[in-house]
């Protein structure tokens, strides 16, 4: 395992750069209201209205953001920041003075004049607010050296205001704030932060800082809340319900702003780029079985089942921690959507997690065991009285679905609810599930600018619909070259949509084969955590809907779209579909013989550029055209050099970035695809000391995700071969 292990943080956005949901351009809108608000000199409260976890902080500081940076013209007032964070403070009365100690303070920070003295005029209101308070409620304290008196206006002289002359009242010195501050030209931006977060006390100070005491002209503050909870904890002063005090705080807040909407597209991008993020810490002894459970949970990804960000970042934190303490023992697909609802409805994860695992629980098949939670009692019991499971739920499963029935989808993921006459309850076994008896307890035993627009959908989706290819073309163009690589997350939706059981399986058609036709048009910029590209993965997107439809013949849509791809494609597509239930799935192995027959020739070998699906095409080309395999393989051969690069197929590709060992079962999957004798008789032609060089009494170990170089995995060819014929004699010797 690597060293250096990192959780997802969940502190906000400070700058654009990290903007990954597109709150900048609204961002700039509130600029924008702020600059035109300039030459008004009434006080403003602007609130950033969000739940819990959807951004609020993060959008606050993009608004500040914008204000530190935007060019005033000649005739606009200056801007003044101040950021007050009412967290800190242990009472109300510290929270409200040192509000003014703070923001008094910031005026001095300016080396001018006439700004000093708004601080100084601030500084002289505070104090005053402070001689009420200690009249109201202890009196003049004698250090004061003073007689006894509760007047204001004297303790305001014993603190040391001179004040000869002056009539002094609350308001008078709030009048000479505004005059300092008019005076000097500028405005105040008052940032208060988690105004949601504080108690009903803390929130009534606040607001009343806001509306009555520091509302003085040229100000203007923006908080952040949730409107809901807010109201919650001040009706009680205002009235004796919600409506009472969402009424109070409509006289509060000047300009409510709601946070934009985080559209799908988004939310995904958000949610691949954070998996990513975390996925490429953990390593895996059984890396490339892995690497297909993690790319099964971003194929799994609906924005719909995620209620915010914050959401996002507590399960992928939930779900790293949880893959980092189990390594390999367990399916990284059903870990993450049992940490999904463990962080969703931690009552039903917990019920889950208590649940009996066998007896009457389970479905019995000889010593295998598979959890569905139909375990009523007598339930489906056969006439040789084991019992079985029918599809209907019952038991404990009714229950869950019954009480929980926004939860039923990623229950029968993970729980599949299958008679036990279908299922091959070993692969559950072999693939670590959990609702396999034998690993179901281990899943519990370590936990103590992409927005798209709709009117753009809909031109797409009608010009599907009228079979018009020419503008759709045109759309699509459009829309890429709107959003970007943001396109293909839409596109992605679209597929899927049409994907749908239900859909009109003749736009599905045109469609799937226009977005093969065009796939160049596709961005290509971006590849995912295993090298696969963005045109790749629409591609494999369509396969896996059309190998999952049972209810129509897809063999014609399936045929055509692979016309259209080039050998490499077609592997990617053609893997997507399974043997036991596509018929069709020959001719497309037969398509990609013919196709790798006419594009590689001896100036460019099949081998050449290893990558992912070359040993598929060899296999399926030796399948089809064996005779015309062996021949572009032999005649190709004509240099050391090309005999490396078709042995560097062989070996595992770890992590996207680099070859490991040629291990003895990769020589012996290379032997059914390649006449090895020949491979090995055309090395001692070409560089015999190569052979002579490899002692196979004394030869390293070979690993199997070290990264070893194209010279080591010709090596330990030679090795295994010379081995082998080594054995043999042996053996012939024994006998």
């Amino acid at each position: 395992m690597s060293e250096n292990k990192h959780f997802l943080g969940n502190n906000p956005i400070s700058n654009f750069d990290e903007d990954l949901f597109n709150f900048k351009h609204y961002a700039d809108k509130v600029k924008r209201i702020i600059q035109l608000n300039s030459s008004n000199n009434e006080p403003l409260t602007i609130g950033i209205y969000g739940k819990w976890g959807e951004g609020k902080t993060s959008f606050l500081n993009l608004v500040k953001y914008n204000i530190e940076h935007f060019e005033k013209n000649e005739k606009g007032k200056e801007y003044l920041v101040f950021e007050f964070n009412p967290w800190r403070y242990s009472d109300e009365d510290e929270m409200l003075f040192d509000f003014f100690d703070g923001i008094s303070k910031r005026f001095f920070i300016e080396q001018k004049t006439k700004i000093q003295k708004v601080g100084k005029q601030i500084i002289r209101y505070s104090r005053y607010l402070k001689a009420i308070k200690i009249s109201t409620t202890i009196g003049i304290p004698k250090t004061l050296g003073t007689s006894v008196s509760f007047e204001p206006s004297k303790i305001f002289e014993a603190l040391g205001e001179d004040l000869a002359g002056e009539q002094i009242t609350l308001e008078k010195l709030k009048d000479k704030v505004n005059e300092a501050i008019n005076d000097a030209n500028f405005k105040v931006i008052v940032f208060v932060d988690d105004l949601d977060r504080l108690d009903k006390n803390e929130i009534y100070t606040i607001l009343k800082l806001i509306k009555l005491t520091a509302n003085f002209d040229n100000f203007i503050f923006i908080t952040t809340l949730d409107s809901e909870h807010v109201a919650k904890a001040i009706k009680e002063r205002y009235g004796d319900n919600l409506e009472d005090g969402k009424l109070f705080l409509e006289k509060i807040i000047n300009i409510p702003i709601h946070l934009p909407k985080i559209e799908e597209e988004d939310l995904q991008y958000f949610f691949e780029k954070k998996f990513n993020q975390i996925t490429k810490y953990l390593d895996f002894k059984e890396i490339e079985k892995k690497q297909n459970e993690i790319k099964e949970i971003i194929q799994g990804f609906s924005a719909s089942k995620f209620n915010s960000p914050r959401e996002i970042i507590r399960v992928l934190n939930g779900f790293f921690i949880a893959a980092f303490g189990f390594e390999d023992e367990v399916n990284l697909t059903d870990l993450f959507w049992i940490e999904w609802i463990k962080v969703k409805n931690e009552d039903l994860y917990t019920r889950i997690k208590k649940y009996n695992s066998f007896g009457t629980m389970a479905i019995f098949n000889g010593q295998n065991v598979i959890i569905n939670f139909n375990d009523e009692i007598n339930y489906g019991v056969a006439k040789n009285h084991s019992l079985i499971n029918e599809e209907e739920i019952n038991g404990s499963r009714k229950e869950f679905i019954d009480k929980y029935p926004d939860f039923k989808e990623t229950l029968d993921l993970l729980f599949p609810n299958k008679k036990a006459t279908e299922v091959d309850i070993s692969i559950y076994d072999e693939n670590l599930n959990i609702n396999s008896v034998t690993h179901f307890n281990k899943y519990f035993s370590f936990h103590t600018e992409r927005k798209i627009k709709n009117t753009t959908i809909l031109k797409i989706k009608k010009f599907i619909a009228e079979n018009d290819e020419f503008k759709l073309y045109e759309e699509i163009k459009e829309l890429i070259k709107n959003s970007g690589f943001n396109s293909f997350y839409t596109i992605q939706n679209l597929i899927r949509f049409y994907g749908n059981i239900n859909s009109n399986l003749e736009c599905r058609d045109f469609f799937y084969e226009f977005i093969i036709k065009n796939i160049s048009i596709i961005p290509n910029s971006n590849e995912d955590m295993f090298g696969i590209d963005s045109r790749i993965r629409l591609i494999e997107l369509i396969a896996i809907i059309l190998n999952a439809d049972e209810k129509n013949d897809n063999e014609k849509t399936a045929i055509n779209i692979a016309q259209y791809l080039d050998v490499e494609e077609l592997c990617y597509f053609t893997r997507k579909f399974k043997d036991e239930k596509t018929k069709f799935k020959g001719k497309l192995e037969k398509f990609i013989s013919d196709k790798a027959s006419r594009k590689f020739n001896n100036e460019n070998p099949i081998y050449i550029i290893p990558n992912n699906p070359v040993k598929m095409i060899m296999h399926y080309w030796k399948n089809n055209d064996e005779k015309g395999f062996n021949k572009h393989i032999k005649e190709s051969l004509t240099d050391i050099e090309r005999v490396k690069k078709l042995i560097r197929n062989f070996p595992g590709f770890w992590n996207n970035s680099f070859y490991g060992g040629l291990q003895k079962k990769n020589y012996e999957y290379m032997k059914t695809l390649i006449d090895v004798v020949f491979v090995f008789s055309k090395i001692k032609e070409l560089d015999d000391s190569l052979i002579r060089k490899i002692d196979i009494n004394n030869y390293d170990y070979i690993d199997d995700v070290s990264e070893y170089n194209e010279e080591e995995n010709l090596e330990q060819f030679i090795y295994w071969f010379k081995k082998e014929l080594n054995d043999e004699a042996f053996g012939s010797n024994r006998k």
